[in-house]
């Protein structure tokens, strides 16, 4: 007997299983490439690898009363926040920082150190990189420069 007429049984649970993975990386293959062609997903090359920045990210944050947003607010409009934010970033030097990260060096919540990094980033001072491994934020050229001109 040869080996291609001998039958292999494969479990039905498998066969399920299979479809059922392959179906979900193809959904979420699809939707990936979706959004690059609506624009929300950026390809950038650099000298010697290739970036995929994700633009109008907004971050998850749980919804509080009223009085509590009014005084996180205000908390996170105190540039103390920001320039927290901006030391950790500049003693990290040019590894990058997680969010999880920030939050815990600022010892505050995440969605406060979020709205902080959003701040950074929305004036060019702090680039955030997805990979892998997460989302990673860099500082700048203009970030460095900022920060050494309020050092002197």
């Amino acid at each position: 007997m040869s080996f291609f007429s001998q039958t292999v049984t494969i479990p039905v649970w498998f066969l399920i299983m299979m479809n059922v993975i392959v179906l979900l990386l193809l959904a979420k293959l699809f939707w990936l490439i979706y959004r690059y062609k609506q624009g929300d997903i950026i390809k950038e090359e650099h000298s010697d690898m290739v970036v995929w920045k994700i633009k109008n990210r907004k971050p998850i944050a749980a919804p509080a009363k009223p009085a509590e947003n009014l005084e996180k607010a205000k908390k996170i409009e105190n540039k103390d926040e920001l320039v927290k934010v901006l030391k950790i970033m500049l003693k990290e030097g040019e590894k990058g920082v997680m969010m999880q990260t920030i939050a815990d060096r600022m010892e505050a919540n995440i969605a406060n150190a979020q709205h902080a990094m959003s701040k950074l980033v929305d004036n060019k001072m702090v680039d955030e990189v997805v990979g892998v491994s997460g989302t990673k934020y860099y500082l700048t050229q203009y970030g460095k420069d900022y920060c050494r001109r309020k050092a002197k």
